[in-house]
C-alpha cells in the first residue's frame, strides 16, 4: 500500500512539474508589450508609471508586460535604493519592478531570448521629441535585421506606438483625447475661477505645432482661459498673462500644471522653484496669485488609455504579418 501511495505521489509531482514547465514555456512565448519611460526619481511619481504599466497589462491580458527606463542615471539611482534595506523598509508600497528596472536594450534582449514573437513598444511620451525619435530608430533598426534563415530574424514582428499627441503636428483625435485627459485640471480651474498655464517639461521634447493644436482644443472644450508655456520661450510669459487679463485679471489666480506624463525634478523646479524665472515667480511678478498642481498626466487613466489605443493600432498592423 505504501508503495502505491509513493508511486501516486511521484506521478502527481511529475505532472505538476510538467505543468510548471509548460506554463513557463507558454509564458516565454507570450507576445510582449514594453512601456519605455525616461524614468522617475520620486517614489510618488513612479506610482504613476506603474499605474500605466498595469493598465496596459489589463488591456493586453495575453501579453507579457515589461517596463524600461531610458535614463541611466535614474536606473542607477534605483539600483542603489534596491540595495538599501533602510530605504526599502521606509517605502514598502513601492512596486518591485521599479527597483529592478532596466534599459530598453536589456528588456528587448530578454524578450527575444526564447525566440521571436509579436512585440509592442510604447513610449511614455507626449510628443515626438528626441527620446521618441531615438526609440523609433531603435525599433525600426531591429525590425530590419535580416538573417540567412528567415525564421531566425530576432524581431520580425516589432512595432512602436505613437506618442500621446501623435506624430508631426498631432492627430486630431489624439489632440482632443489629450485635451480630455486634462479635464481634472480644468475642473479645478473652474472651481477656483482661475486661468490655466500648462508648462512643458524642459526635457520632454518640444513640438510647437502640436501644442498650438492642443491649445485650440482646450479652448473649444473648456470655458477657461488657458495657454501652453514652452520652456524655451519664456519671453512669451508676458504675452500669455496679458491674454489672461481680459477674462482673468490679477490677482487671478493662475493654476500652473506640468504638461508632461511624469513630473521630472527639472519640471518641478521650473514650475515652482525659487528663481525669478520660474513660472510661479513670473506670474506673481505680474500680480497674479498662483496655485501649482505638481502631478503628471500619467496619473490619469484617460491618458494611459490614449497610449493603449496607439498600441492597439500597432497590434492590428503587426497581427496581419504575425498570424498571416
Amino acid at each position: 500500500m505504501s508503495t502505491f501511495f509513493l508511486l501516486l505521489a511521484a506521478t502527481a509531482a511529475a505532472a505538476a512539474a510538467f505543468r510548471a514547465r509548460k506554463a513557463s514555456a507558454d509564458a516565454a512565448l507570450l507576445p510582449a508589450v514594453i512601456l519605455v519611460a525616461t524614468g522617475a526619481e520620486e517614489p510618488e511619481d513612479t506610482k504613476d508609471i506603474v499605474r500605466v504599466v498595469h493598465r496596459i497589462k489589463e488591456a493586453f491580458p495575453c501579453y507579457g508586460g515589461r517596463l524600461a527606463f531610458s535614463s541611466g542615471r535614474i536606473r542607477a539611482l534605483w539600483r542603489a535604493r534596491s540595495a538599501d534595506e533602510g530605504y526599502r523598509k521606509s517605502h514598502l508600497g513601492l512596486d518591485e519592478m521599479i527597483y529592478s528596472v532596466r534599459n530598453v536594450f536589456s528588456v528587448l534582449a530578454s524578450v527575444q531570448e526564447t525566440g521571436p514573437r509579436l512585440t509592442l513598444v510604447q513610449g511614455l511620451y507626449l510628443v515626438d521629441g528626441p527620446e521618441y525619435h531615438d526609440l523609433a530608430v531603435l525599433v525600426e533598426t531591429l525590425r530590419q535585421i535580416k538573417t540567412f534563415d528567415r525564421d531566425s530574424a530576432p524581431f520580425p514582428w516589432i512595432g512602436l506606438g505613437e506618442p500621446a499627441l501623435g506624430k508631426g503636428d498631432g492627430q486630431r483625435d489624439n489632440v482632443f483625447r489629450v485635451a480630455g485627459a486634462l479635464a481634472p485640471i480644468f475642473k479645478e480651474a473652474e472651481e477656483r475661477k482661475a486661468a490655466v498655464l500648462l508648462a512643458s517639461d524642459p526635457f520632454g521634447g518640444i513640438n510647437p505645432p502640436a501644442y498650438r493644436n492642443l491649445e485650440d482644443a482646450l479652448r473649444s472644450l473648456y470655458n477657461v482661459p488657458a495657454a501652453i508655456a514652452l520652456h524655451e520661450s519664456r519671453q512669451r510669459a508676458a504675452d500669455i498673462l496679458a491674454g489672461f487679463a481680459a477674462t482673468c485679471p490679477p490677482p487671478g489666480p493662475v493654476l500652473i500644471a506640468p504638461l508632461a506624463p511624469v513630473l521630472s525634478p527639472e519640471a518641478r523646479e521650473d514650475i515652482a522653484g525659487a528663481g525669478e524665472e520660474r513660472w510661479a515667480a513670473v506670474c506673481r511678478s505680474k500680480g497674479y496669485e498662483t496655485v501649482t498642481r505638481l502631478q503628471g498626466l500619467a496619473s490619469e487613466d484617460a491618458f494611459a488609455d490614449i497610449l493603449i489605443e496607439n498600441l492597439k493600432r500597432q497590434e492590428s498592423a503587426l497581427s496581419l504579418r504575425y498570424f498571416g
